[in-house]
């Protein structure tokens, strides 16, 4: 037994000893000391297979908690044997009332069991697909690669064979065959004329096209290696628009009275029909090609050879985008498109997807733009599900572009 009094020991001493083991041990088992940001992590990360391990095997220390007393052997004489007795008493009384608290403790340590080997086998079989999606995703870029490559081999077969089949018939030579994609030059000032009553300021133009950038810098287009054509630039607005981003980028137009006045602010733009000038180009030379409000005004012949030479000379990620008049509104298919006596006909969206994923480009999106607003909008106040559907077919997007990818 212990005595206060007894001058062997030192009381403040033996308190002071105690509390530090209380505090080591309780430090030790609530993990309260400082961690380094890599023990956070691992202590963080759910699948820290030694951390659970470890809280399993105390929790099995711990399961019978409740129908065990402590040592006794601090204890001496007949105190040892009453507390021996006692702690039998003891024993018998806490295994009798702690059996349904003993059997939650091992409930809960065998559903902890299973669970760690749920997230064991979720982990590998995270893995495993992670690898899979990895194998995927490089045989689907290279079936986009060897698609293009088979599309651009069969378009140079094909040219190979009708360029043959004219020599077999005398026909003409390619070098003195008319001009494709181009009007009559008297006409030139005419146009200009025509765009400038009809198609909206500079700033308007500068406007709807901002939106385009973001899609040009994300192909890493308009760099050294890497630059932009602009076929049928116009007035030069979006040619304006790449100047001023800093980005690489030549115009193309057949209008001579256009390409002065872009020469004349300082854009490199040069005279010449798009299908002779890309044709003119070698593979993989350009990084990305746009064109806005030309397509209508081409043959379905002249639309697909130009979608063919645009997969040819894209470089790996290149981009081309071709906007045009949306016909599924019908105020401007029905009645705005015809205001261009050159347009030939609007064009169906899907059909162009289709055609663009037909002759090469590996991804081929829909983007739908500049819808009617304000007062050009029907009301919704007295009919709001009539306005609102009629609104869905006579306001909606007034143009779409379609943006191909090349693999």
């Amino acid at each position: 037994m212990l005595e206060t009094k007894n001058p062997e020991i030192d009381i403040a001493d033996l308190l002071e000893k105690v509390g530090a083991e209380l505090k080591h041990q309780q430090t030790k088992s609530t993990g309260t000391q400082k961690n380094t940001p890599q023990d956070e992590l691992q202590i963080n990360d759910p699948y820290a297979w030694n951390q659970l391990r470890e809280t399993l095997k105390m929790a099995e220390l711990n399961v019978d908690a409740g129908a065990e007393v402590t040592s006794m052997l601090h204890y001496r004489g007949i105190v040892r044997k009453i507390a021996r007795l006692l702690g039998k008493v003891t024993v018998f009384l806490g295994r009798v009332i702690t059996i349904p608290q003993r059997n939650f403790n091992a409930s809960i340590l065998h559903s902890q069991r299973i669970i760690l080997d749920g997230l064991r086998d979720m982990n590998r079989n995270t893995a495993q697909l992670e690898r899979e999606m990895e194998r995927i995703k490089e045989k689907s870029a290279l079936i986009d690669y060897l698609k293009t490559s088979v599309i651009t081999q069969e378009r140079r077969v094909s040219i190979l064979l009708e360029e043959l089949r004219r020599q077999v018939d005398g026909g003409e030579s390619s070098n003195t065959s008319k001009p494709e994609l181009r009007g009559p030059g008297i006409l030139d000032p005419l146009y200009l004329a025509f765009e400038n009553q009809f198609r909206g300021t500079r700033e308007e133009i500068r406007q709807r096209l901002l939106e385009y950038v973001p899609l040009v810098r994300e192909s890493g287009a308009g760099v050294e290696g890497r630059e932009l054509l602009d076929i049928g630039c116009g007035r030069g607005e979006w040619l304006e628009i790449m100047h001023d981003e800093g980005l690489l980028a030549k115009g193309l137009d057949l209008n001579h009275v256009l390409v002065q006045d872009c020469l004349d602010r300082g854009f490199i733009v040069e005279e010449n029909d798009a299908l002779s000038y890309l044709r003119s180009l070698p593979d993989n030379s350009l990084g990305a090609i746009t064109s806005f409000h030309l397509i209508e005004h081409l043959s379905f012949d002249d639309r697909v050879a130009l979608f063919d030479e645009s997969v040819r000379v894209l470089k790996s990620g290149g981009i081309a985008l071709f906007e045009t008049p949306n016909p599924r509104n019908l105020l401007v298919g029905g009645c705005n498109f015809w205001a261009d006596p050159t347009h030939l006909r609007p064009l169906y969206p899907e059909t162009h997807q289709f055609l663009m994923e037909y002759r090469g480009f590996c991804r081929v999106e829909l983007l739908y733009l500049h819808p009617h607003e304000g007062e050009q909008r029907l009301p919704e106040e007295e009919a709001p599900q009539l306005a609102a559907r009629l609104n869905e077919v006579l306001s909606c997007a007034r143009d779409y572009t379609i943006v191909g990818y090349k693999a």
